[in-house]
């Protein structure tokens, strides 16, 4: 088998210098908040919708879907159909709001329409939730790492940490959308490129590979099990995916903030139509690329004899399999997934941090100019902080549901909070909170008590956080009119801010 050679090792160091070097070119010493938080919000839905894609294309998805379909079967995929469902909801009920209100953060509005310790709650459990991924995101490609080179995963971590917090400190969300959008061509190619090569390594072709997958059971697709425990049936799958698509675009400061870039309401419609539209053949492909090297494998069991983690099957394949320079593309391509994900997660946490915190609790005479100082001074501090927890991400379990798990606990009180915003006039500040706090405890009692599904769980956190902030609410005096006018969907939205 061969290794990574001269050429393998040049593009990738290329590349890196590359996405560096186009990333700090942003950099503005005089950048005011708006323009290093929002890249002055006056970018068209090509980039921003590709720049969504991305954000779901760390090389937690780009190893880790493989490695799944390789390990079990297709499954999972019937997850990736949320997204078009969800589209129609979010397009409706959401983005009147955050095209309109001129916002920084999503967590804004809830002060608006509720209060701010609903704000400061809100922001606090997303940036948990988004530093976990961070983590994950950080520790994936680190495995990549370790495999070309043959150093310890730990410092792995702390050169990918440490090379993606540099560019990112220092261009701010244009370097985030614009090297997104570069590192999903070369993701793209690089899933081709596993996958083609793959087949066409396999002896007897797709048919042989055809018939080899069906026997092995890695094309089962659909799951009609009514056990709730069976992680991956329909049932599941399609709530769970519903709401677990739907909650980043709606809750999720890294993939909002994407969307208060966009330059008109129109505009960020049609990026996440864009969205919904790339990520199904995409990860179908991901899925069947894990397929094909399973077939392969399975064929030639002894060329898999130095994998030592299933999680890393694809570019333990690309490394020694592939010809010298598709290699390098393909580990660039997963070195290129993760960078976009954690750039735009650091960026976002600290957005949180300066304008949640800093500038509405410690600061609120702050300049646009101080917040975006500060902006780069958090945005170093997260990527450390981050860099520190990815050294644990391995704990987590299998790449590709080591997310889903954490985010099933917290995306659906953090949606059932939105929810109760947009839809209902009579939910009060204290009604919205004692609502997640009870999701937030059912779903813990829930995974602590029963074997079912996690993907049943952020459903669950979903309806109990909106079923019981309604119902407390009743009890609580209900909010001056004045206070919700232009909040609810449906009374009297804030036309004349509108981007169109």
């Amino acid at each position: 088998m061969k290794g990574f050679t001269a050429l393998d090792y040049g593009l990738v160091v290329l590349y890196l210098v590359g996405i560096a070097a186009i990333g700090s070119s942003f950099y503005r010493r005089k950048s005011t908040a708006k323009d290093y938080f929002l890249g002055g919000r006056a970018l068209s839905w090509i980039p921003v919708g590709i720049s969504l894609v991305a954000a779901d294309l760390s090389a937690i998805t780009i190893m880790g879907v493989p490695a799944w379909s390789y390990k079990h079967n297709i499954e999972l995929l019937v997850l990736a159909f949320g997204y078009p469902l969800m589209v129609p909801v979010v397009i409706k009920v959401f983005v009147p709001f955050y095209s309109r209100l001129n916002l920084y953060t999503a967590y804004e509005y809830l002060e608006r329409r509720f209060s701010l310790a609903v704000r400061v709650v809100t922001s606090a459990l997303f940036q948990i939730l988004r530093g976990m991924h961070v983590a994950i995101v950080i520790y994936a490609p680190s495995l990549v790492i370790s495999i070309v080179t043959g150093l310890p995963v730990w410092q792995c971590i702390l050169f990918m940490g440490g090379f993606t917090t540099f560019y990112t400190t220092l261009g701010g969300m244009k370097a985030v959308i614009w090297t997104d959008v570069i590192q999903f061509v070369v993701v793209s190619a690089g899933v081709f490129l596993i996958f083609y090569n793959t087949l066409g390594r396999i002896q007897g072709g797709i048919p042989h590979a055809y018939q080899a997958a069906v026997a092995a059971g890695k094309l089962r697709l659909l799951n009609f099990s009514s056990d709730p425990s069976q992680l991956t049936s329909v049932w599941a799958l399609l709530v769970g995916g519903f709401v677990l698509s739907m909650a980043p675009v709606t809750t999720d400061q890294a993939i909002i903030q994407r969307l208060f870039t966009t330059k008109s309401t129109k505009d960020c419609r049609q990026s996440i139509i864009l969205q919904s539209l790339i990520i199904i053949p995409i990860t179908t492909t991901l899925y069947l690329a894990g397929v094909a090297l399973f077939v392969f494998y399975q064929s030639h069991p002894e060329r898999v004899g130095g994998l030592a983690n299933a999680d890393a099957v694809m570019p333990f394949f690309a490394v020694h399999e592939l010809p010298a320079g598709v290699s390098g593309l393909v580990i660039a391509a997963i070195f290129g997934a993760s960078m976009a994900v954690m750039s735009a997660g650091i960026n976002s946490l600290t957005t949180a941090t300066s304008v949640d915190f800093y500038q509405r609790l410690c600061n609120p005479l702050a300049s646009p100019h101080q917040v975006a100082r500060i902006g780069r001074i958090g945005t170093a501090a997260w990527g450390l902080a981050m860099t520190g927890m990815a050294l644990l991400a391995g704990r987590l379990g299998e790449l590709a549901i080591a997310y889903n798990l954490v985010s099933s606990h917290l995306s659906g009180p953090l949606l059932g909070i939105f929810l109760l915003a947009v839809l209902t006039s009579r939910t009060t500040a204290m009604g919205a909170l004692a609502g997640s706090a009870a999701g937030v405890v059912v779903v813990a009692l829930a995974s602590a008590l029963t074997q079912w599904s996690f993907f049943y769980f952020a459903p669950i956190g979903v309806a109990v956080t909106v079923c019981g902030g309604y119902l407390a609410s009743l009890f609580m005096s209900p909010p001056p009119p004045e206070k919700i006018h232009g909040l609810v969907l449906g009374q009297g939205q804030i036309e004349a801010l509108s981007r169109d």
